[in-house]
């Protein structure tokens, strides 16, 4: 009898099978493995553990990529027809008031637009609890961040010596005692629009001692007193004595003392002191002419009509940021529109 035997291709059985046929024993075997195909040899170690190595590592990395994060941000041109864009964020402070939160959005040009006034914003509680009523700043416009009229670099300016003096924590309560009228700028030394207005500040620091020193000269004139009998110490005293208002500044970085207690929120912030006491803190346009006239302002608050002096550094400001006819109306015409005026809370409770 004939046998014919069907394995399945590519597979391989060493083992021994006996079949039976009609009583005869039958001891057949298939055909022997070659040696080479299971011997071992240096060159397949060595490619069997480069497989091993190779393995390893994809597995690895691949699990590394598979619990790793990554964000991708999309950015995709608006095509509605509507000029409004609806930006949608939420955002907790917990030490900063809703008057202080301002928004402004920058352009990839540089352009920049306050938005707070269509901002919504809500208090919360110290326990971080939102409350009731909705505040915004309804009319708040965008805010001149500097004088664009004091053309010169803060550097140009500091070549006579710093007009807006500088404070520590001892000069800063000596200030406060011995002048009635002090105009401080608290700042800090990475703020970049501190940087900006910085060339603003200093140049209304030379006006107020250019006015004071008007005030000394016709003082001497007037009492015979000669360039001879004092010192450039004394007379630097005397403009300081008496100016109408003593511009200063606190660098926040290297005084933090000051500015905590002081409670200083926002960079820069510019507040008059009278007598020692905080009058009020400066949130308008950052220009010469209305700084002089919100101090103008504050002044004829506090002191008698004679004792007057702002109106010597009006003249000054005017001589210094105003340049021809055209500017000079668009300044008297604004003088009055923005002049310091009473808040109304109940339209701008924030």
């Amino acid at each position: 009898m004939h046998c014919k035997f069907l394995g399945l291709p590519g597979r391989i059985s060493i083992s021994t099978k006996m079949m039976n046929f009609n009583g005869n024993n039958i001891s057949m075997m298939y055909r022997r493995v070659p040696d080479d195909l299971t011997e071992t040899s240096f060159r397949g170690n060595i490619l069997s553990l480069f497989a091993m190595l190779s393995m390893g590592t994809l597995f690895l990395l691949e699990t590394k990529e598979y619990l790793s994060t990554n964000i991708v941000t999309n950015m995709g041109l608006h095509t509605l027809d509507d000029s409004r864009i609806q930006l949608n964020f939420n955002i907790t402070m917990m030490d900063l008031p809703c008057e202080y939160s301002t928004v402004d959005v920058f352009s990839s040009i540089g352009f920049q637009k306050n938005v707070t006034r269509n901002i919504r914003k809500f208090p919360v509680s110290d326990d971080g609890v939102l409350q009731r009523y909705e505040q915004r700043n309804w009319h708040q416009d965008d805010v001149e961040l500097w004088d664009p009229a004091v053309f010169e670099t803060i550097d140009d300016l500091h070549q006579d010596g710093e007009d807006a003096i500088s404070l520590n924590e001892e000069t800063f309560e000596y200030a406060l005692r011995e002048f009635p009228f002090l105009f401080v700028k608290f700042y800090t030394s990475d703020c970049s629009n501190c940087d900006d207005f910085a060339p603003t500040w200093e140049a209304l620091g030379e006006i107020v001692t250019d006015a004071s020193m008007s005030i000394v000269d016709a003082f001497m004139k007037e009492k015979g007193i000669g360039d001879n009998q004092y010192s450039d110490e004394e007379y630097e005293q005397a403009v300081n004595f008496m100016a109408p208002v003593l511009v200063t500044k606190v660098n926040c970085n290297k005084h933090p003392k000051i500015c905590l207690d002081q409670k200083i929120r926002l960079y820069p912030t510019m507040r008059i002191f009278v007598n020692g006491n905080a009058k009020g803190d400066y949130d308008g346009h950052r220009t010469v002419m209305e700084l002089v006239h919100w101090v103008s302002h504050i002044e004829a608050e506090n002191r008698e009509p004679g004792q007057l002096r702002m109106h010597l550094v009006e003249r000054f400001a005017n001589e210094r940021t105003v340049r021809n006819e055209v500017e000079q109306e668009w300044n008297d015409a604004l003088t009055e529109h923005r002049a310091p005026r009473t808040r109304n809370i109940t339209r701008h409770p924030g």
